[in-house]
């Protein structure tokens, strides 16, 4: 007990001598944007023979900037302790500073010692961007989605953007990501959230068309996540689907499921399935034209045999795209009895 005191008494006079005693240490020099961590600083604070902390701040300044970011007051008479600065301080990645001041401070002319002042480095938590459909047979919006592991602070306004660019040419990701000129853009704010989907209109149609997806800070504009450009053909894929009677009588409809915000020119063509082994060639027994914009098409009851049998529809693109699936097939067996039409 002896020895305690004496220490303590030594480490008084040789801080009184000594003057100005500024310390601050983090408890974590990394941290994650938008997490849900606090930030915990040590400090240590004597002037002179006095110890205590009255007036005295702990100011949280990005480091880019300059700009104050929060502020707290150390408690009174209490020459060392830990101060907590919540995780809504942190909106944005980059090196943040921490600084004890006090009244006496000439802000102007002070000279920061590496003890008063201590460096945060903080990263943008990892987000996972995905891309969805939201009608499969009007295309006429698309989702996209947002996911992270991060747990996520409440944040008391909306700090991110989904920014959507489509283009119907393939360009570089940096070109599509700066020019602002390119393509037809789309942006919405929205909510902090570790799991959400985001629903955005389509532009025109077009047969041809690239999607690129931005997530953004609102406050620093910076790029936060990303995927793109993606072909939206190659993504998705075309699909037929064929609705038809237990017993056909009037019609056989054939829906085209296209990727979307994509449209197709085409045909569909119908023919019955050759048995396996059959050297006969398949013939078609009718083709339906597509314009762009169509997504069904119709055919008559009396095309088919009498009977159950089976018949395939295809699906043939005029593009001249590079990437289209080999064929887009579905097939079906079709029952039609004597005398329907």
């Amino acid at each position: 007990m002896i020895t305690c005191l004496f220490l303590n008494t030594v480490v008084e006079l040789f801080l009184s001598v000594l003057g100005e005693v500024e310390n601050l240490l983090l408890e974590h020099p990394d941290h994650v944007a938008f997490s849900n961590d606090t930030v915990s600083v040590e400090y240590q604070y004597y002037s002179g023979g006095n110890v205590t902390a009255e007036h005295v701040s702990i100011l949280l300044l990005d480091a880019s900037t300059s700009e104050i970011i929060g502020r707290k007051q150390l408690p009174a008479n209490q020459s060392q302790g830990m101060v907590v600065f919540e995780c809504f301080h942190f909106k944005s990645a980059g090196d943040f500073l921490f600084r004890m001041v006090s009244p006496s401070d000439n802000s102007s002319a002070a000279q920061w010692s590496r003890s008063s002042m201590s460096t945060l480095h903080v990263e943008w938590p990892v987000f996972h961007i995905d891309l969805n459909r939201s009608s499969e047979v009007l295309g006429s919006s698309l989702q996209v989605g947002l996911f992270t592991n991060e747990q996520l602070c409440a944040m008391n306004k909306t700090v991110i953007s989904l920014d959507v660019i489509f283009t119907s040419t393939l360009y570089e990701f940096r070109r599509v990501s700066s020019d602002e000129t390119l393509g037809i853009r789309t942006s919405k704010e929205i909510p902090l959230s570790r799991s959400q989907w985001v629903e955005f209109d389509c532009p025109p149609v077009s047969e041809e068309i690239y999607i690129t997806v931005l997530l953004k800070s609102l406050k620093t504009h910076s790029i936060i996540a990303s995927i793109g450009p993606v072909d939206l053909l190659h993504k998705f894929g075309y699909r037929l689907v064929v609705v038809a009677e237990d017993t056909c009588k009037t019609l056989v409809q054939v829906f085209v499921i296209s990727p979307p915000c994509t449209s197709i020119s085409g045909k569909i063509v119908v023919y019955k399935e050759a048995l396996k082994h059959s050297s006969q060639r398949t013939t078609w027994l009718y083709e339906n034209i597509l314009h762009p914009g169509d997504n069904r098409t119709e055919f008559n009851c009396s095309l088919f045999d009498v009977g159950k049998n089976k018949y395939c529809f295809d699906l043939l693109n005029f593009s001249n795209r590079s990437y289209f699936p080999a064929r887009v097939k579905e097939c079906m067996l079709i029952q039609r009895n004597m005398g329907l039409y």
